[in-house]
Formats: structure tokens, sequence, C-alpha cells
């Protein structure tokens, strides 16, 4: 996939190669003498020339160290407000009017002088260019940390110079050119004077602006389409999800049928219940539907790789993570009694802590290499009785729940030490349909994420192929 960057880039590397705009027979050649480097990174047309800077330019100077004041009349431009689409005076500082008279006319800066970031890390080598008419004050100078460099346009327009050293800084090859230590970098004057450009005549710089103008707004326009086709795929196939599995918690993805009995077991509607559900479904709590539903307990590790325990690293939407286990140590494997060592099918809910509560995972006994696995003390494991509810439709329940962060909600516990206990787990309510109901509700849950992760295929490919 092609980026708006990338795309950028490309454009931009055609127009200071020659490539953009046809070379015309009755253009003269650029008359000024220059020598092509030995280690120059590409070809130029016949009639271009590779020039440094300062044979291109009247003016390359740092500025200097103001003398700040509160007084808001000369503004000063500093790195932070050099940016690549011109300059910010929001973050603009002000010198004492005092010194005014010590700036000569060639520090005060010119409609189109370009703003080169010269020291530090991070911004050096960004390039920006001064619009006089977008300056409240209509006066500024730049401080030390910048380099003005002002076009003498008997040579080189400040546009097409502009968009030479913006394709050079964005591709940090100002870096390289920078002397100092890693946080002192630093592009000095001798260096930004002795910078070669590939000057075309100047009617074709003309052209190539003109040209570059008319490309990069469909450049924007495309990285537009282009992060709006990444959200949706990143943001749409979640939402679906979501709303697939709100519809089956709430009765509403598959038919109810007349000869399916209703749920048998007494439940009691919570009064803050957040939905209605069909007349035969009933709210039950966990610990009405489970027949175990019980916190893991804290081993004793060993380096003996043997028995794993699943902790809350481990537990994942997708299933157990087993590349993330540690083991007990052999000799405490009968101090676990049956239930503890978990079942086909059990549901682990990280109960402790921020970032993880609530994740939802279901152990699956195939998967597992040793065939034998306990939770650690941050799990709480769940395991149905599958005469009322079936594990899978339970995940799902939970897993919606989980991942609209409602567990957080009924947690106890400070920010950081934030827990789900035994009892508000086993107290939960959960809707729950006749069991042949679950059945279908699980089918058709799977049936239709199928199509969503197809339809997120689909979305990628797109994006790939744009």
């Amino acid at each position: 996939m092609l980026s708006a960057e990338k795309l950028r880039l490309s454009i931009l590397q055609e127009a200071i190669q020659g490539k953009l705009v046809p070379q015309l027979e009755e253009e003269p050649a650029v008359e000024i003498e220059g020598i092509a480097p030995e280690d120059a990174p590409f070809a130029i047309p016949e009639k271009w020339k590779w020039l440094k800077l300062q044979q291109v330019c009247s003016y390359i100077q740092r500025g200097k160290s103001p003398k700040y004041s509160d007084v808001q009349q000369y503004p000063v431009i500093s790195q932070k407000c050099n940016q690549r689409d011109g300059v910010n005076f929001n973050d603009a500082k002000f010198i004492n009017p005092t010194t005014v008279e010590s700036y000569d006319e060639n520090r005060i800066l010119k409609d189109g002088d370009l703003l080169l970031n010269s020291t530090g890390t991070g911004t050096l080598g960004r390039i920006g260019q001064y619009c006089l008419k977008k300056n409240p004050w209509r006066w500024a100078v730049a401080d030390s940390h910048i380099t003005v460099i002002r076009c003498n346009t008997d040579y080189i327009y400040s546009e097409y110079l502009y968009k030479y050293i913006y394709f050079y800084s964005i591709q940090k090859k100002f870096e390289l050119m920078a002397s100092g230590s890693t946080n002192q970098k630093e592009l000095s004057l001798q260096t930004v004077k002795t910078c070669l450009v590939p000057v075309p005549p100047l009617v074709e710089q003309s052209r190539i602006v003109v040209r570059l103008n008319e490309l990069m707004p469909l450049v924007e326009q495309y990285g537009q389409s282009q992060t709006a086709l990444m959200t949706i795929e990143q943001t749409l196939p979640e939402k679906l999800r979501a709303s697939i599995l709100q519809e089956a918690i709430q009765g509403k993805l598959v038919p109810q049928l007349e000869e399916e009995p209703a749920v048998e077991k007494e439940g009691i509607a919570p009064e803050d219940a957040p939905f209605v559900i069909p007349e035969k479904w009933k709210w039950l709590k966990l610990q009405q539907v489970c027949s175990y539903i019980q916190r893991g307990k804290s081993p004793k590790y060993s380096d003996v790789q043997q028995y794993p325990v699943i902790s809350q690293k481990c537990n994942q939407r997708d299933g157990v993570n087993f590349n993330d286990a540690k083991f007990i140590n052999p000799t405490t494997v009968e101090s676990y009694d049956e239930n503890r060592i978990l079942k086909d099918g059990d549901l682990l809910l990280n109960s402790t802590g921020t970032g993880t509560l609530g994740r939802i995972g279901q152990y699956c006994l195939k998967k597992n290499p040793w065939r034998w696995a306990v939770a650690d003390s941050h799990i709480t494991v769940i395991r149905c009785n599958t005469d009322y509810i079936y594990s899978e439709y339970l995940y799902k329940y939970i897993f919606f729940y989980s991942i609209q962060k409602k567990f957080e909600l009924i947690a106890s516990g400070s920010t950081n030490q934030k827990e789900l206990s035994l009892q508000t787990v086993k107290t939960y309510p959960v809707p729950v349909p006749p069991l042949a109901e679950q059945e279908r509700i699980v089918s058709k849950i799977q049936e239709l994420l199928k199509h969503v992760d197809d339809l997120a295929g689909s979305c990628a490919s797109q994006i790939r192929s744009s």
C-alpha cells in the first residue's frame, strides 16, 4: 500500500530530478557556474546546475539570541514556531522593544524567507516559509536556533527552494550532515551555505511549483480517503461484532420458537436490568447456573515445566497463551483438589488490577500441550452447569459485557487495585435462554462473525491495493 507520505515524497523526487514537467527547447540553461558533485544523489537535466546555496541566495545567517519582554510588539520565531505549513505565531515570544535598533535590516524577516531549524534533535532540518501577510505584527526576527535563507530571485525562487529543502528534510538527510553529540546536533552555517541544490532555469522552476501546487491537494485528498478506509477497517468490524453480540444477548438474533420450553429455574429481573429479555428467558445469577465459581490460588513456582499456571497475562479473549505460563512446584500438585484443575470449556475471568480486569477467556483442553492446568489467584474460574447454560453462550455474554468496560464499574477498591470480588461474580445476573435457543444463538453468532471477519479482510485488501 502506497501511503500519502510516500506518494508526496515520490512526487517531490520527480520534481527535483527534472521529471515532473517537460524540458522546453526554448528555455535557456542556468548561466551561473556549477560543478556536479562526485557523490551527486541523482542525475539532473542538461540545462540544470548543481549549485551551493550561497551561490543562489542573497542572505544566509543564523538568527541571534534575543532579550525577551512581555511587550507583545516584536515577535521572535523559534524552532517551536517554525512549522512546515508556516509560522505559528501563537507560540512566539517577543523581544524587548529597546533592543529593536540592534537588529540590522537583513535580520528582519522578508516575505518568502526560508527558516531552517538548525539545532537539537527531533526538529533539526525542519523547514518553514515566512509569510508577511500572516504575521499580525508585520515584523519578526529569528532566534539563534534557526538559519534564515533568503533567495536571490535572479537564480532561484523561494517556493522552489522550499520544496527541495522540504523533500530533503523529511528524508532526515540534514541529521546526517549535522555535527555534535546525539542531543546537541547542529547544522553549522558553513554546512548550510555549501549545501548543494539542483537548480533549473527560472521558468522551469515556476512550472515545477505550479505543478506541485496542483498535485499536493490531490495527495492530501488521497491521504484523507486512505485514513477513512483505515478507520473503517479498524472500527467497523469491532462495532459490528459488538452489535451482533448485543442482539444475541437480548434475544433478537434468532427467532423464538413456540415449541421450545421456557427456562424452568426461578429468577428475578434486576431492578437496573439493562434490557428486556424474551418471555421464556430468565435473569439468573451466575451461581444459579454454574457448578463451580472460585478464584485460583497463589502457587509455589518451579522451573520444572510440567504443571502450568494460567495468569492474567496468559488469559486472552481468543484463548489461553501458554507461551507466558509459569509452572507450579510438582511437589504441590496434591494440594490442588479436583475442582481446581481446569476443565475443557471453563471460563477464566481476570479479576484484579486495571487494564485487564474483566477480560474473559475460555480454556480449551486440546490446546494445552500439558493437558493439565490451574489458575492463579488473580483469575476467577467459572464452570457452567450444562443443565442450565452452555459455556460458549456464557462466554459470548461475558465477552460482550467485558469489552464494554462494565466490569470496572462494579469492581471495588482503588484505581490501581480494582478487584472483582467472588461474591460480585457469583451474584452477577445473566440473561438465560432455553438450552436449544442458546445453541442456535451461538451457531448464528459464529456464522455472522465469520462474515464480519471476511468484511474486515476485504477492507484491508482495498486499502493495500489503493
